[in-house]
């Protein structure tokens, strides 16, 4: 760090330097354990409802995306003579 006092005279100070902290592997799975409580879990009938909505989700677009591939495969092969999904 250079610090100008006047003019004509410049002090330089030396700066500390910082280092990184060691890694302790106790105090980091103290910290975990901590963390690890804050979580709030979800019921078993939230995550089983959750997942069924998942999955009929999942089916509904998977029915959309097949039956809109039929679809413009039909049109294309209308136009282009011949049948590209069969």
């Amino acid at each position: 760090m250079v610090t100008i006092t006047n003019e004509k005279e410049i002090v330089e100070e030396k700066t500390s330097e910082v280092k990184a902290p060691k890694f302790n592997l106790g105090s980091f799975l103290q910290e975990v354990k901590v963390e690890f409580l804050k979580i709030s879990w979800p019921s078993r009938e939230q995550v089983s409802r959750e997942f069924f909505s998942v999955i009929l989700l999942v089916a509904f677009l998977t029915s959309v995306i097949y039956l809109l591939d039929k679809l413009f495969g039909t049109i294309v092969g209308f136009f282009t003579g011949g049948m590209i999904n069969s």
